[in-house]
């Protein structure tokens, strides 16, 4: 991931250890997200991505734990709701703002023109100051 530091590449490591597919999937997706501008990351529960605000969030869901290796899940906000079928759930949360859930099955699924469309749009709204 060409915008980051060191230490936060250890933390994302340290975050997928044991996860190597999952780890894949995520790094191309950051580098989606680097390839539209700069951006902050948090490492925690999830690992979230903002400008002047928050705009991306990616977890790893294992509800059923039959996939170990865990199953990547990606929202977006963007100021409109996309309909595709490649979301999920979509959640109005405020006048001007909607969460797009996507699970990425896959590196296909990661490299895929459709989610750098989506991302596209959610980094676009990462810069709005309001609402």
């Amino acid at each position: 991931m060409s915008n980051s530091s060191c230490v936060a590449d250890q933390t994302v490591k340290d975050y997928f250890d044991g996860k190597p597919e999952a780890l894949e999937i995520f790094e191309i997706v950051a580098d989606k997200i680097a390839a539209t501008g700069p951006s902050d990351m948090t490492i925690g529960s999830q690992i979230s991505f903002g400008r002047a605000r928050k705009f991306a969030w990616f977890w790893l869901y294992n509800v059923t734990n039959k996939n170990p290796n865990g199953v990547p899940h990606f929202m977006l906000a963007i100021d409109h709701q996309v309909d595709s079928d490649h979301v999920r759930s979509t959640e109005q949360i405020s006048k001007h703002r909607w969460n797009h859930q996507i699970v990425v099955r896959s590196k296909d699924d990661a490299k895929s023109t459709w989610l750098s469309d989506l991302i596209t749009l959610a980094c676009g709204y990462g810069f709005l100051s309001s609402n």
